[in-house]
């Protein structure tokens, strides 16, 4: 008799995980059923409903930074300090191909500092040097680039329609930041709020590995691919204190023209001078996600 009811006992367990089993494959095909049905009919999926994307593009400009007497100023990590500004647009894009084809109109602002290794001002003075020998008639060896430069944000504030966005690292600086975010990044997170600001500060990339996008000695000129992405705060307006994510895809042209390289006497370069100076304008695809914090 016991053995009798064991083997019951295992064909009713059986039988019920393979119903929930079913269960989970029909939930799991009817959802897919769903958003399948919903991207067809031009509505969006369910998690869409969880947060609020902004699509838009940037139109900036801006240059490197100096001090009182002219020479490149650095920050706190040795990077070169790249000061820029721009327009926020939003943008009309190819229904049948996603591609970009116009911006609509202008719905914001943007203000910031990028911080770039010294490595990349060194590289920028090397292509000065470059363009001048290849504009004299002279034959020359393009050097190795690497893959890509890294680079960050030090600073970033956008306004976008009635709302005011900061980046990580301004609402978690120890200094100027907001004392109860931080408090409660220090409570919550590993690391606390200065490992936040650290992990989730702009990470940037400079992709020279692609090849230029152009290459103008004639205006001293080159456009570099560029991305990355930032942790981002919310401030004030109908959006204010939402947290997410901006990404940015870029094409940035570069003005070399200032940048003045240094060389031994063996002509092999080993530096730049203190007073060079690198402009640029540029063209940024952003998308910012955000949502409501959930503890």
């Amino acid at each position: 008799m016991n053995n009798n009811n064991e083997d019951e006992e295992m064909k009713r367990k059986t039988l019920a995980k393979a119903a929930i089993g079913n269960l989970i494959a029909v939930s799991l095909l009817a959802g897919v059923a769903l958003s399948s049905a919903a991207r067809a009919d031009g509505s969006l999926t369910p998690q869409d409903a969880m947060v609020t994307t902004i699509i838009e593009k940037s139109v900036l400009s801006g240059g490197l930074a100096h001090d009182a007497n002219g020479n490149l100023a650095y920050d706190s990590a040795g990077n070169s300090r790249f000061v820029y500004s721009g327009d926020i647009y939003s943008v009309e894009t190819d229904p049948r191909t996603g591609q970009l084809k116009e911006l609509e109109r202008k719905i914001g602002t943007i203000e910031g500092e990028a911080a770039f290794p010294k490595d990349f001002v060194a590289m920028t003075a090397g292509i000065n040097s470059l363009m001048d020998a290849m504009l004299a008639g002279q034959q020359v060896t393009f050097p190795k680039m690497p893959p890509v430069v890294p680079w960050t944000c030090n600073h970033c504030k956008m306004v976008v329609g009635d709302s005011t966005y900061v980046s990580i690292v301004d609402a978690l600086d120890p200094v100027n930041g907001n004392p109860d975010m931080i408090a409660k990044f220090d409570q919550a997170l590993v690391g606390g709020a200065a490992g936040a600001l650290q992990a989730m500060r702009m990470d940037g990339r400079a992709f020279t590995g692609l090849t230029p996008a152009s290459f103008d000695p004639m205006t001293k000129t080159m456009s570099v691919r560029m991305a990355g992405c930032s942790a981002l705060v919310a401030i004030s307006g109908s959006q204010a204190g939402k947290l997410g994510t901006l990404c940015m895809n870029s094409t940035a042209t570069f003005n070399v023209s200032g940048a003045q390289a240094t060389f031994d006497s063996s002509g092999n370069q080993t530096g730049y001078l203190p007073t060079s100076n690198i402009t640029a304008t540029g063209s940024s695809n952003c998308i910012t996600v955000l949502h409501k914090p959930t503890m």
